[in-house]
């Protein structure tokens, strides 16, 4: 009885919350309402992949070993087990955790919405290889600038080879989208991608 009364209590809170935001704010509510509502497949992809951040920081991790087959398919899919570093993974997930709360100049350089599509390559409109690249074009080869580099990203297998690629979070956060922008390209010397000009 006391948990159903506590449960009640907490819903009238939230629902009184969510009644004064709309009652201040009524365009900008509309407006998160018709964006979140049209695109509610990219909302929800991404609030399950925060779900899953969260539940590790409230876990110190721990979830990640419990839960390991949401984790493995969230992070490395395809990926036999036997390829995945696990505690390297477990490591690596606080520094991502980490940067992207600590450092606002990081987290700048990926603006993201909560709406935004799943991007599994780099947007050609956007970007162009530099005249002095000498490697393949669909590729980095194995350039130890980028982030996987920089951040020894336990999915960056040997020989060049992205255990993590098409997995959710790289189509949803940071890898998919790399470069957008000349900050991106800058932070990691990038020597393929240039801006369009």
């Amino acid at each position: 009885m006391k948990k159903a009364i506590k449960f009640l209590l907490i819903l009238l809170m939230f629902a009184a919350i969510v009644l004064s935001l709309v009652i201040m704010f009524p365009k900008k509510c509309a407006r998160v309402w018709i964006t979140v509502t049209g695109k509610p497949k990219n909302v929800a992809i991404r609030l399950y992949l925060y779900g899953l951040f969260g539940l590790f920081l409230a876990t110190g991790g721990l979830s990640m070993f419990v839960l390991f087959p949401l984790y493995k398919q969230a992070f490395a899919p395809r990926a036999k087990l036997s390829e995945l570093p696990v505690f390297k993974l477990w490591a690596h997930i606080y520094k991502v955790i980490w940067r992207s709360v600590t450092d606002g100049a990081y987290r700048k350089m990926y603006p993201s919405e909560i709406t935004d599509p799943p991007k599994l390559n780099t947007d050609r409109s956007l970007v162009e290889i530099k005249p002095t690249w000498a490697g393949e074009d669909g590729n980095c080869d194995a350039c130890e600038n980028t982030c996987c580099g920089r951040l020894k990203c336990p999915l960056f297998g040997e020989n060049g080879r992205c255990l993590g690629y098409d997995s959710i979070f790289f189509n949803y956060f940071y890898c998919g989208r790399y470069p957008e922008n000349q900050a991106q390209i800058d932070y990691y010397d990038c020597p393929k991608w240039q801006l369009k000009e």
